[in-house]
């Protein structure tokens, strides 16, 4: 038998993952966003929030970020150090300011770099399929 790696924590159970990945969600303020397109893979770190439901991040919509996610609105988010990582794949919905619903998060405030205050930005509010604390896959953080 193999003693355990000096510093690492002992595997956590389904509901500790899905607590451990919802307090991440809610606490963390930049994501390192992976999405694909013609010229290949592109990794940008944005701003974020977490609104309950969705990963709302928001960027130039000149970006290629943006042209990517338009083509294929589907990505994957890293959260997190990289001793505990979190990883949430899901499809991103754009929207511009303009076109927010007048119930929208009041988090969306929160933002560092938001479209109610930087022209040409717009919205990606990201809804999980699926996420991986630690590597581990699991389900949906809000059990969807």
């Amino acid at each position: 038998m193999t003693a355990p790696s000096a510093g690492l924590a002992p595997p956590r159970d389904l509901a500790q993952r899905k607590a451990d990945v919802l307090g991440k969600l809610a606490s963390e303020r930049f994501a390192w966003l992976a999405t694909s397109g013609e010229s290949g893979a592109h990794l940008v770190p944005l701003g974020c929030v977490w609104d309950g439901a969705r990963l709302v991040m928001a960027t130039q919509e000149r970006h290629v970020t943006v042209r990517n996610l338009r083509e294929d609105g589907h990505c994957r988010v890293a959260l997190g150090d990289p001793a505990d990582v979190v990883l949430v794949d899901g499809t991103v919905e754009l929207v511009a300011y303009e076109d927010l619903p007048a119930d929208a998060p009041p988090v969306l405030a929160d933002l560092p770099v938001n479209p109610s205050r930087v022209p040409g930005c717009v919205y990606l509010f990201l809804t999980p399929g699926a996420s991986s604390p630690g590597g581990t896959a699991a389900r949906s953080p809000t059990g969807r």
